[in-house]
């Protein structure tokens, strides 16, 4: 880890140093495997279940020759994989001429659901969502298991004749449910929260400007990963003004110095809590979150990110510095570099990802710190001009992924078609599939949603698998992206940042009374209602 890095016994402590400062983050940060959770075994079972417009005479009209024209699937595509408690997916297709009645065949190793259900209009197809009963019916038996096969028949529901039947396709779920929390951004200003633990409840609207005294709304945040501070900025990103907050009270943190507040657009919280990389996108500091002194770390660099071991950070250095070193939301013409954390300090930088014409930008370290994630504009693109669809121009961000001790990048080719990705971020979880591993991120992306979002229509959350022993082979570690069901279709989504828990508030009673909006008190704890 290079010189005087302690790493046993304690998150940090201070003395034995040059100029009485030392810092141990051993013990702050653990990568967390939620534990296994198996498939049952179903015996080869079946099971049905009836969708809106389906009835109890829907199964018998299936029965004719399968030489009708096959409806067409739009969404989800073909080999995403899940995470067991998303707990509700929808399917979209273009039925054919004719067809009004639809049977979802769904085909996991030991277990077969069939869904009968009509057409749900939606952008001149049809949505069909699989949730409720039917899911819990699919799930269990499909958890890291061969992928699940399923098809969509249509037919004449009035009149039944010939069946047409889409081209199979092929869905997995991880073994494990999902944990933690995702703090997001929206176009209306907030900050919003969903917990997985709660995976039925809808999403919190958790910071606004008036939580944090902002003129007009909250922005750009960074989550610890341990989930018990959060550093928001508010109003204008240029650079703007922030928090450090503790998340369970929404109060300002402070250290012996005061309140724990400043300027700048980009956050990384160390590993122990007690430390923060700040940079107002011309340059980056290093906070002690307990006695508040700030240090100056790199003078031309922006957008670290602290490793989960504490032993490094990456960042986005542009490939000349930004005139007269001035603030900015955004980097142009930028590669990427690491630095060491020795103990005191940061050891000189080395380049982790040099730039070659394309913008390399919003880097970020896996949970287990062995890749780093980042944004590629091969247009060489500005990162705050490439982000979403309103912006001048059509977003051509991409994603790829780098050892954190070097080597080649890999393109991540399924999960940023069709392009316009950005602001990826890992959940800090790693989950078991097919024998072997996968971790999850999320990104922003203006890419069409099934029949309900044209391209470049509005910002959305996406989340994809990624498999490290493919990305350690130098092959494309992920899978196709799905958009994440809980968020707003009406609003701008942005910036999911990731924690392994989400600090509950102790409450008195039952009900709304003692907890924020949007929660209830159950059984002493506030939690999602």
């Amino acid at each position: 880890m290079g010189g005087g890095v302690a790493m046993g016994g304690g998150a940090a402590a201070a003395g034995g140093a040059a100029g009485g400062f030392f810092v141990d983050f051993d013990g702050g940060w653990s990568i967390q495997v939620p534990p296994p959770n198996p498939a049952l075994d179903g015996g080869n079972s079946s099971t049905s279940h009836l969708g809106p417009g389906g009835d109890a005479t829907s199964s018998t009209k299936f029965g004719g020759a399968v030489t009708g024209s096959r409806p067409t699937v739009i969404y989800p595509a073909d080999g995403v994989i899940l995470p067991p408690n998303t707990n509700r997916l929808e399917f979209h297709f273009l039925p054919s001429s004719g067809q009004t009645l639809f049977r979802f065949t769904f085909r996991a190793p030991t277990r077969t659901v069939e869904v009968f259900t009509g057409c749900t209009a939606v952008g001149g197809g049809c949505v069909f969502s699989l949730d409720g009963a039917a899911y819990a019916d699919l799930v269990p038996y499909a958890r890291g298991t061969a992928a699940v096969v399923w098809d969509v028949a249509g037919v004449n529901g009035a009149s039944p004749g010939v069946v047409g039947v889409s081209l199979p396709q092929r869905l997995s779920f991880t073994e494990q449910d999902l944990i933690g929390g995702l703090y997001y951004w929206n176009t209306a200003g907030t900050v919003m929260r969903f917990d997985y633990g709660f995976p039925n409840a809808p999403p919190q609207t958790y910071l606004t400007g008036s939580n944090v005294g902002a003129l007009t709304c909250v922005g750009c945040h960074v989550i610890s990963r341990q989930g018990n501070l959060i550093a928001v900025g508010k109003d204008i990103p240029a650079p703007s003004a922030y928090s450090t907050l503790r998340v369970q009270t929404k109060q300002v943190a402070s250290s012996s110095s005061g309140p724990l507040t400043g300027s700048a657009n980009f956050f990384s919280f160390a590993p122990d809590e007690q430390h923060l990389l700040q940079s107002n996108g011309a340059s980056i500091q290093w906070r002690d979150l307990t006695t508040g002194v700030v240090r100056n770390v790199v003078s031309t660099g922006t957008m670290p990110d602290w490793s989960p071991s504490g032993a490094s950070m990456v960042f986005a250095r542009p490939s000349r510095p930004p005139p007269f070193a001035f603030p900015a939301p955004g980097v142009d013409s930028a590669g990427l570099q690491t630095m060491r954390f020795n103990g005191t300090g940061f050891d000189p930088p080395t380049p982790l990802v040099p730039f070659g014409g394309q913008n390399n930008y919003y880097p970020a370290y896996s949970p287990d710190g062995r890749f780093v994630l980042f944004n590629r504009s091969p247009s060489n693109r500005n990162s705050m001009d490439n982000a979403g669809p309103t912006d001048a121009g059509v977003p051509d961000g991409q994603l790829w992924a780098v050892p954190s001790t070097g080597g080649a990048p890999v393109h991540l080719v399924n999960a940023s078609a069709p392009g316009g990705t950005s602001w990826p971020k890992w959940a800090p979880v790693l989950h078991r599939y097919s024998g072997g591993t996968v971790m999850w991120l999320t990104f922003s992306t203006g890419r069409a949603y099934g029949l309900r979002l044209r391209d470049h229509e509005r910002t959305q959350l996406w989340m994809v698998a990624f498999d490290p022993a493919r990305a350690m082979g130098g092959q494309d570690p992920s899978f196709p992206a799905f958009w994440l069901p809980f968020q707003s279709i009406s609003s701008g989504n942005h910036i999911g940042q990731w924690s392994t828990q989400v600090p509950r508030g102790p409450c008195v009673g039952s009900g709304q009374s003692s907890c924020a909006t949007g929660e209830v008190c159950q059984n002493g704890m506030c939690r999602p209602g």
